[in-house]
């Protein structure tokens, strides 16, 4: 099988993946948790409680639809076409942008279909860490996957950005590694 279409198979199956995951937590916890009921899952540091979030993290920029659906405009092509240059570098990097791929478009599937219009509504949360915020699935992928995409390109990757002062380090030692 040719190296490319290999590359797309399997991050695609990790992109699909992650979505329906967070469709499918959304829709049963949803199903569990919509008639106000709360889970303590440890103590009530973390918690499973139901919300709609119609604003951005910690409920910052509540209403603004347009701008949500104008960074899920700018970010998913610059996400994937990350993913598509990441395909020569970590394992690290090539999920971390997989993983905010699906992030990213969990969330918009919310906004985009849970609203009295296009692109008019909210986002489903459930997963409560007291003192923090509220989030779901699709935030968890993206989350994660900015920071290990991050991780990857000043650490991990072959050309990271902390790897040619390793090697200048050596060359000044004498050593050829």
């Amino acid at each position: 099988m040719n190296k490319k279409l290999k590359f797309i198979l399997i991050y695609s199956a990790v992109i699909v993946t992650g979505i329906l995951l967070d469709q499918f937590t959304k829709i049963l916890m949803e199903d569990i948790l919509a008639n106000g009921t709360k889970i303590n899952v440890l103590g009530s540091w973390l918690t499973f409680h139901w919300t709609i979030n119609y604003g951005a993290s910690f409920g910052m920029m509540y209403g603004q639809n347009w701008l949500f659906f104008a960074i899920t405009v700018a970010g998913l092509p610059f996400f994937g076409y990350m993913l598509w240059r990441a395909r020569t570098r970590s394992l690290f990097s090539k999920l971390g942008f997989a993983f905010a791929i699906s992030g990213t478009i969990g969330n918009a599937i919310d906004r985009a279909f849970l609203g009295t219009g296009f692109f008019n509504g909210g986002v489903r949360d459930f997963i409560s860490v007291q003192g923090f915020a509220i989030f779901n699935v699709a935030d968890s992928f993206l989350v994660v996957g900015v920071i290990m995409a991050v991780l990857g390109l000043v650490f991990f990757d072959y050309d990271a950005v902390t790897k040619p002062q390793i090697e200048d380090k050596n060359e000044e030692n004498g050593n050829d590694n």
